[in-house]
């Protein structure tokens, strides 16, 4: 015969498990973090394209020469960058001016793949670098006022 002796089920752990198998999981710091990028993420991206649409309406129907919609879509997307730059340094609580520069560098580092993909590379680099340093200012921008309204 065999000295084995077969354990017991805890009983315990199995109730345990069977009434939090309903429940939505504890409030990780990497699901605050997921979170907080989709948020800052989607509002960026909401303010760019609502400034975008205003600034097209604008352009359409009032007298405004066309060689402002390059400057006025650089202004859209680093206020986008700038909001969500905003958006996750307050949601964070803490780094928010590194938070509004990540947030920049995300989108210049989007805008500057697409232009590589689209053209193979850079066709004129004093242009294609504009949005990228717009991009980046923004995001700064938004971290450090949500870095000094929390410093009030």
């Amino acid at each position: 015969m065999s000295d084995k002796v077969k354990a017991k089920p805890n009983r315990a752990v199995a109730k345990r498990r069977r009434a939090n198998a309903g429940k939505r999981p504890a409030n990780t710091p990497a699901s605050r973090a997921v979170k907080a990028c989709t948020l800052s993420f989607a509002a960026g991206v909401a303010l760019c394209a609502a400034l975008l649409a205003l600034f097209a309406l604008l352009l359409a129907n009032t007298p405004l020469p066309l060689a402002l919609v390059r400057p006025l879509a650089c202004l859209a997307a680093s206020a986008g960058a700038a909001c969500s730059g905003y958006v996750l340094a307050r949601r964070t609580g803490s780094r928010m001016l590194l938070c509004g520069l990540a947030c920049g560098a995300f989108y210049a580092a989007c805008q500057l793949a697409a232009v590589l993909l689209r053209n193979g590379g850079m066709a004129d680099p004093g242009s294609d670098v504009m949005l990228p340093i717009a991009l980046v200012l923004g995001g700064v921008l938004g971290g450090s006022a949500a870095a000094l309204r929390a410093a009030r």
